[in-house]
């Protein structure tokens, strides 16, 4: 048996992992197109005041896949799929034959359709050749326009701050990240984020970045013109499923799986930002990690289905701590407890829908995120008496409950 893995990302080195437990003996092959190992591709946008990363970006040492006995070839992704001679075309012109296959080569950034988007000096930063493209770039720029108030706009706009950098940011939404916090939240959020000097407009659209082949300044729809030297926009991605195009595999917005990260076609898989199961392309970390080692349990032989975890999202940028699980916006819960501490910008809501906490938004620690997400994952119920006490009881709580249904030690 041969599995091969195209993409390397955290979804592929999951199955790589599922797979050695399962099978120590199958044979496993990966193509990167990228030139480098797989990296963290979170720690992107945090550390891109730090210059060029080191190895410490490694998922695993360079080390580890020769020790189980994985074959990587990277800087040599695939350019076409042969599904009938179970075969993988490769972009140095070769071709490789599998037994099983997963697709993990994940998306890449949306761009929008924004008038001058394609000058000089506009980036995005999705891999590690942008990430040494836009701290080169930053370095010789004084302000520089951010397309998109989400998280990872947000962590770019602080590490350029951390530069001395001019940093104006423009979110489409009426509010920062409103999927992910209520309205209490993202004002809480964007004071502290202009507290650093940070210029925020939302409710706003680029309709135009100016200049003449290099990018010097943008209009949105109800200002004109303003200066800047780089532009970096954020705003989604959009999965790479042209690779399939032709092959029976199906699709929609990403490569359709069932429980088992199976496509319609038998032994070949998908997994991590190139995946949609059950209509949603997560775009997550931990999805993306979870999807590879259920792809790669079943590659080995293995009886797994998938259940999404927790959606969580993690902010640390502007010298603050945010999390945010599940619904946590008005009108999408029965009841909710909260604490709001204005000096320290502190802010905690706990939301139930029935007798289960539905969401969470919490800004100023992260302490807590552990319990919650585990009392979520497990559907954990609380009565409505319990649901009336303050956050700080209801921690103590829920924390005691953890903890008696822990096994006791051998």
């Amino acid at each position: 048996m041969k599995a091969i893995i195209i993409g390397a990302g955290i979804a592929a080195v999951s199955a790589m992992k599922a797979i050695r437990r399962q099978d120590p003996d199958m044979e496993i092959t990966v193509y990167g197109d990228e030139g480098f190992y797989p990296y963290r591709r979170l720690r992107l946008t945090k550390d891109i005041n730090q210059g060029p990363l080191s190895d410490a970006l490694l998922i695993q040492k360079e080390s580890w896949y020769s020790e189980n006995h994985i074959r990587i070839c990277i800087g040599n992704g695939a350019t076409g799929l042969d599904p009938a001679r179970h075969r993988v075309i490769l972009s140095d012109g070769t071709a490789d034959e599998y037994s099983v296959l997963l697709l993990a080569n994940g998306a890449r950034s949306n761009v929008l359709p924004i008038k001058g988007i394609d000058r000089q000096g506009v980036y995005s930063l999705r891999t590690l050749q942008d990430a040494s493209a836009i701290w080169e770039q930053a370095r010789r720029s004084r302000r520089i326009l951010i397309v998109g108030g989400g998280v990872l706009g947000l962590e770019l706009a602080w590490s350029l701050n951390q530069m001395g950098k001019e940093v104006v940011v423009v979110e489409v939404q009426p509010r920062l990240m409103p999927k992910q916090l209520d309205e209490k939240a993202s004002r809480i959020l964007l004071n502290v984020v202009q507290s650093f000097g940070v210029s925020v407009h939302t409710g706003t659209r680029i309709k135009e970045i100016t200049g003449e082949s290099f990018a010097t300044g943008f209009r949105t729809d109800d200002d004109p013109e303003a200066s800047c030297d780089m532009v970096i926009h954020s705003t989604g991605i959009r999965p790479n499923i042209e690779l399939v195009k032709g092959t029976g595999i199906r699709t929609n917005r990403g490569i359709l799986v069932n429980g088992k990260m199976e496509t319609n076609l038998a032994g070949i898989y998908a997994a991590g930002d190139i995946a949609e199961f059950e209509n949603r392309v997560a775009g997550l970390w931990n999805y993306a990690s979870l999807q590879g080692e259920v792809a790669g349990s079943n590659m080995a032989g293995a009886e797994r289905n998938y259940q999404a975890p927790a959606a969580v999202t993690i902010l640390n940028a502007f010298r603050t701590s945010l999390f945010s699980i599940g619904q946590v916006e008005e009108g999408s819960y029965d009841a909710a407890i909260t604490d709001f501490d204005c000096e320290s910008n502190r802010y905690r809501k706990i939301c139930f829908r029935g007798n289960k906490i539905s969401g969470v938004v919490a800004i100023g620690s992260r302490k807590e995120l552990p319990a919650l997400r585990k009392a979520m994952e497990e559907q954990a119920g609380f009565r409505s008496d319990e649901q009336d006490r303050t956050v700080s009881e209801f921690m103590k709580l829920l924390q005691d409950q953890q903890q008696a249904s822990r096994p006791m030690p051998q």
